[in-house]
């Protein structure tokens, strides 16, 4: 780890010190769900175009440009952090395949057009919002990463239908406890779930966090994937994980 001439900032190595990502202490850091979703997604010959919706320091680019060479853009609302994806796109040479956009992802019609993505991704805030100021984080930045308050739910998965293509991908990482209102909200714009990964921290923990991807006007068919553990029992990466930083 390097810290750079800002006292909140550090770079990091990714993927096996093949990358680097510059973070801020003081802002949301990217977790091992953006790996795991970036992993889940599906890139296909055809996968042209990539939207990551709500890019953080755009750790999911970062991620995916080592899948595909498809053009991937990531919208991020808040302007440091969209600064800091700007950054890390540069730190590692990769400004000819991703652009970053610093805006909220409800005007996404300024800079695409409808059903013209491939590929939609996210790892969105997790947690409602019912005005209890105990919720909120001190920090707003943190405030915005992890409660539905600039998006929620429905505008995100009405967002991402809106810009795939017919038979586009869906993909997003969210909380099991939210899973019935995540597979209703998908159906409701059109997206129909395909694929589920339940992963646990551990092999005797309870499962928090799912992985899930839809299709635009896909047929019926779910399939429920083998559980994924991040850790092992003595707290490490799992060997699962190891190999996709690998």
């Amino acid at each position: 780890m390097t810290n750079t001439e800002n006292n909140f900032e550090a770079i990091i190595d990714l993927l096996n010190k093949n990358m680097k990502i510059i973070q801020r202490t003081d802002h949301f850091a990217f977790s091992i769900d953006s790996l795991l979703v970036s992993e889940f997604a599906t890139i296909t010959r055809t996968t042209k175009k990539i939207v990551d919706l709500g890019t953080g320091n755009g750790v999911i680019p970062l991620f995916l440009s080592k899948k595909s060479s498809s053009k991937i853009y990531g919208m991020e609302i808040q302007e440091i952090s969209s600064n800091l994806a700007v950054r890390n796109v540069k730190l590692n040479n990769l400004e000819t395949q991703i652009e970053i956009i610093h805006d909220d992802m409800k005007n996404w019609r300024k800079y695409f057009m409808p059903n013209s993505v491939d590929l939609v991704v996210s790892n969105p805030p997790f947690f409602k919002f019912h005005g209890e100021e105990k919720q909120l984080n001190d920090l707003n930045q943190l405030t915005l990463a992890r409660h539905e308050i600039s998006i929620d739910l429905d505008t995100l998965i009405k967002t991402a239908s809106s810009l795939l293509k017919d038979k586009g991908y869906f993909t997003m990482v969210h909380r099991v406890d939210r899973l019935i209102e995540i597979i209703d909200t998908m159906k409701k714009y059109d997206l129909e779930p395909k694929k589920i990964q339940f992963c646990y921290s551990k092999l005797d923990k309870e499962g928090k966090i799912l992985l899930i991807e839809g299709v635009k006007y896909g047929k019926t068919g779910l399939r429920v994937l083998p559980p994924l553990f991040t850790h092992d029992n003595d707290g490490k990466y799992s060997e699962t994980v190891l190999k996709m930083f690998r």
